[in-house]
């Protein structure tokens, strides 16, 4: 089992979440997020405390696209993500690949471990 981590453009949310549900894929979660990196192109204002001054943070946002797959489905789904997600331009993101040992579902209620009584 496998996660992939794709950071990815907010405006390209709907065509890679698309292209995923063509593959069967369903089962993603997607995170706002805000980061520095290569790309200088865009920089988030904020207030600080005193009104009357704003600091440039250089933070850009971004999503995070957060999948555990099968090993044979990471090939395709990565081709996938990098030809949805694709301008050309810096800044299109970054796509990371790790190894899952174990997924717990919480909500089906857990079968006792093989010699131990469950508690009542």
């Amino acid at each position: 089992m496998k996660r992939i981590e794709a950071i990815i453009r907010p405006h390209k949310q709907a065509s890679v979440l698309a292209a995923l549900a063509k593959l069967g894929l369903s089962n993603v979660t997607v995170i706002k997020i805000m980061g520095l990196a290569r790309q200088a192109s865009f920089s988030s204002t904020y207030k600080v405390i005193n009104p009357d001054t704003e600091t440039q943070t250089g933070l850009i946002p971004k999503l995070m696209l957060l999948l555990f797959v099968a090993d044979d489905q990471v090939p395709p789904i990565l081709e996938l993500i990098r030809a949805q997600a694709f301008t050309g331009d810096p800044g299109d993101g970054a796509i990371a690949v790790s190894q899952v040992e174990q997924i717990i579902r919480i909500r089906p209620k857990p079968t006792p471990v093989q010699g131990k009584k469950p508690k009542s």
